[in-house]
């Protein structure tokens, strides 16, 4: 669906190398530049000594959500997005495959997991931006069963875990460890659906003891399985401590944990918030400056967070925003040090590529639409709650 609309491209935003869908014309329908004709430097100059600092044009903005799917794989190598997209759907496979086996007491295998999350790891080396927008794009099914959900959630942790990883800089054994992690860490969870049931009116102190174990549950549903190293088995363990030694199950300090755990336990938070197995979504712009509050009060690893912003930005690679002028954009790379100020792509015709941090154009808010209903803003009472815990 698309309505009819107007908007003002200023011509400081006409980005040197990059098309328009549309002719540019001046106020008298005289034809500045053609449509499909890269913008080049002659063409500012000429705008400039005409006097013109910003072109009205007038078209269809985008607002379903597949048309917003497609500018955002249009805007990565092909080649990188299907060979990202075929590593991800066989790694999800495999952790279902994997996942089965523990659940009959067979013996299973790492080697699958380890192949398809190499994979990954290598195309994430490649385009950090193309990766995450390829896991933004993982779908989420609210009816799919229980173990559909771990096992996608799961994959979800993995990713992120891998592409901070690669921010970091981290040697690729190390990445691949988190990435085996963050695939297995919640495998205790399989064996207890009744935590996540609406009609489970619980959270006595029973199931705060069982639940904050579930982390060493997980490392020995999966410390028998064949090539998993003491490494991956050991994180497992500490994805939920906090930096501060307020996490579980034995309540460590960030100087006591496994690196890759901190990256881990970052990234779960952040789902919990945005994609959690129960209860309701928030805004993921909203969860980062909400997690940013609580890394600058101890609770996360500077470090860490550092790292995931210069990936994601505060608006992931995959949301919609709104500009200074109301038109809507599509988050399509960070900016390394600058989270406020990605890269954008209009959504309305054209498409025009803005980079906020060489442009006086700036994000106003973040775009929620047909979502609102089933988001939840942070307010700024909120900020001081924990609302990443899900043992509570």
């Amino acid at each position: 669906m698309s309505e009819e609309l107007s908007w003002v491209i200023q011509t400081e935003d006409l980005q040197i190398g990059t098309t328009l869908s549309f002719d540019l014309t001046d106020g008298a329908g005289q034809i500045l530049h053609k449509a499909g004709i890269p913008i080049n430097e002659r063409l500012k100059e000429r705008l400039q000594k005409k006097n013109i600092h910003s072109v009205t044009v007038r078209g269809a903005a985008i607002t379903d959500e597949t048309l917003a799917e497609s500018l955002l794989i249009d805007s990565y190598s092909e080649g990188s997005i299907k060979a990202i997209q075929t590593s991800i759907e066989a790694m999800q496979m495999a952790l279902c495959k994997l996942i089965a086996a523990i659940q009959r007491n067979d013996e299973g295998t790492i080697a699958e997991l380890e192949d398809h999350v190499g994979q990954f790891l290598d195309q994430a080396g490649k385009d950090v931006s193309a990766a995450l927008a390829v896991i933004a794009m993982i779908s989420k099914n609210a009816n799919a069963d229980f173990v559909e959900r771990v096992a996608k959630r799961s994959t979800k942790l993995s990713l992120l875990g891998v592409v901070t990883s690669v921010v970091l800089a981290n040697e690729a054994r190390e990445s691949m460890e988190i990435g085996l992690a963050g695939l297995l860490h919640d495998s205790a969870l399989l064996l207890h659906p009744e935590w996540f049931s609406t009609t489970a009116g619980h959270r006595g102190e029973r199931f705060l003891e069982e639940y904050q174990r579930h982390p060493i549950e997980s490392a020995e549903l999966v410390n028998g399985t064949k090539g998993i190293s003491r490494n991956v088995v050991t994180m497992i363990t500490q994805v939920h401590e906090q930096a501060d030694g307020t996490g579980y199950p034995r309540g460590m300090k960030l100087a006591n944990t496994i690196p890759g755990s901190t990256i881990l336990n970052l990234a779960d938070a952040y789902l919990v918030l945005v994609e959690p197995l129960s209860g309701r979504r928030h805004v993921p712009s909203d969860a980062l400056s909400y997690l940013c509050h609580h890394t600058a009060q101890g609770r996360f690893c500077k470090v860490t967070m550092q790292s995931m912003l210069q990936g994601m930005s505060i608006y992931p690679i995959g949301s919609t925003v709104l500009l200074d002028d109301e038109s809507r954009a599509l988050v399509i790379q960070s900016t390394p040090g600058k989270p406020l100020q990605p890269i954008v792509r209009l959504l309305q015709t054209g498409h025009l590529r803005i980079d906020l941090a060489q442009s006086a154009r700036f994000i106003s808010a973040p775009y929620i639409g047909a979502d609102a209903a089933a988001l939840d803003r942070i307010n700024k009472t909120q900020m001081h709650e924990i609302l990443w815990r899900t043992d509570r």
